[in-house]
């Protein structure tokens, strides 16, 4: 089976991250060589204004609901690979859900939601729908998917394992692989990709907003995105007034 290699993330990278938008990390990790990382028609439905998702891939698998083959999948209440992919969920992990796109029934509603949180999940990523959305929005979890239905699981899927690739839109997700999900959507990372990102990223979007200040003051796209050779001296010392160039130091050096 498809499988990450072992690799610990230091807490300070997995912060840092939630300063890098997921445009950011898309062409950044675009520039690696990677060029299926942003899930296409995922977008947020439950993030509240200036939240971010960020964490490592606990996958779940659906299939198509065979009815000769749901009672032995379902022999007990207990004993179903969706309630066993939530019931696992480990402090830091997104539960990534590959429910075939479906938007015949909801996968995860307020009850699943609330135990994912309560375990230490950090988000819900669905290719497919959930149902109790408009409840799942007071819970406070990041949510990412792509529609909504009333019905739950057993009108048109069944789960099948997890902690398995899975296929989320265009983009295959891993176990322990990164997300990092914004209101502009979820972007996948490689665990390997994380501290490079994160390096590049502080940074840059540290230098978008000394770009912002000089457009509004009235200098030209040439001049100031990025800053030219006029601009990068006073760029240079005003980016360690930014909260940024303390915490992160790492990000600012050789830049």
């Amino acid at each position: 089976m498809l499988k990450n290699p072992d690799t610990t993330i230091a807490p300070r990278f997995l912060e840092g991250l939630k300063l890098v938008s997921t445009p950011t990390a898309t062409a950044h990790l675009m520039g690696r060589g990677f060029n299926h990382t942003y899930l296409i028609g995922i977008p947020p439905q439950a993030l509240a204004p200036g939240q971010v998702m960020v964490g490592r891939a606990r996958t779940l698998r659906f299939l198509p609901l065979r009815e000769d083959l749901v009672k032995e999948q379902y022999s007990s209440v207990g004993d179903r690979p969706h309630r066993d992919a939530i019931e696992t969920i480990e402090p830091g992990e997104i539960l990534v859900i590959d429910a075939c796109g479906s938007f015949e029934a909801g996968v995860v509603g307020d009850m699943f939601t609330r135990r994912v949180m309560e375990r230490g999940g950090t988000g819900i990523v669905i290719d497919g729908s959930v149902r109790d959305l408009s409840t799942i929005r007071t819970v406070g979890l990041p949510l990412f998917c792509k529609g909504m239905h009333g019905s739950g699981i057993n009108r048109a899927l069944m789960s099948a394992d997890y902690q398995v690739p899975v296929r989320i839109g265009n983009t295959a997700v891993l176990p322990g692989d990164v997300l990092l999900g914004d209101q502009d959507g979820v972007v996948v990372i490689p665990p390997f990709e994380v501290e490079n990102l994160v390096a590049f990223g502080i940074e840059h979007e540290v230098q978008e907003r000394f770009t912002r200040i000089k457009l509004t003051e009235g200098y030209a796209l040439h001049q100031a995105y990025p800053p030219d050779a006029q601009l990068r001296p006073e760029y240079l010392e005003w980016r360690k007034t930014q909260p940024e160039y303390e915490r992160f130091p790492f990000a600012f050096e050789g830049h």
